[in-house]
């Protein structure tokens, strides 16, 4: 069976650009994969923790006693929803040119020694190379526009640090712009997705 992971991180619920261009990808997903499965990883409804030092000793193997830290089942369910998956959806908006703290605490505890990658030969080697993922990302601005974006590059970098090459991102821009520049925008990322889903139908 076919899984979709679909990661959301933005703080807001009515009117985020990248939540909306998310449900019309999973929307166009699931009419391609019909007897896919879903899973819906929300990041503000159910935010996860950022690490703390018990759980980042366990990690690295110090011992945790009879009851382990919170922060390694949280991270060990985190990482079976990531590893059952063939494709990640993530949504974000661009949030003081990076990424939202939510999205980074969602990543801190999927990017895992010996869970997502392995150290060999002094190098890190990504375990998910069979998954591939889409990322959807909303600004304010538009690419004509000086825009300091380190939010893409970076997710880019993460997900391949695990092993995740096969990315393709798509932007929706001007949401900071007027109605009709954000109309534009927003039918543009429309279309990159059509398109891109279209392909691979």
């Amino acid at each position: 069976m076919t899984t979709l992971l679909r990661i959301d991180a933005s703080a807001r619920f009515e009117g985020s650009s990248s939540r909306r261009l998310a449900d019309h990808f999973q929307a166009r997903w699931t009419a391609a994969h019909p007897r896919a499965r879903v899973i819906v990883r929300d990041l503000a409804r159910r935010p996860v923790p950022h690490l703390d030092a018990p759980t980042i000793a366990a990690f690295y193997g110090a011992p945790v006693g009879a009851e382990p830290p919170a922060g390694v089942a949280l991270s060990d369910a985190l990482i079976a929803e990531l590893r059952a998956a063939d494709h990640l959806l993530v949504s974000s908006p661009l949030y003081n040119q990076s990424l939202p703290s939510a999205l980074k605490a969602w990543i801190d505890h999927v990017v895992r020694d010996g869970q997502t990658f392995v150290t060999r030969d002094r190098r890190p080697v990504g375990l998910l190379g069979a998954t591939s993922a889409s990322i959807v990302i909303a600004r304010g601005g538009v690419t004509s526009a000086r825009v300091d974006d380190f939010e893409t590059p970076y997710l880019r970098a993460i997900l391949g640090f695990i092993g995740i090459t096969r990315v393709e991102v798509i932007t929706v821009e001007a949401t900071a712009h007027d109605e009709a520049a954000r109309s534009q925008g927003f039918a543009a990322a429309i279309a990159q997705v059509d398109r891109l889903l279209g392909a691979q139908a």
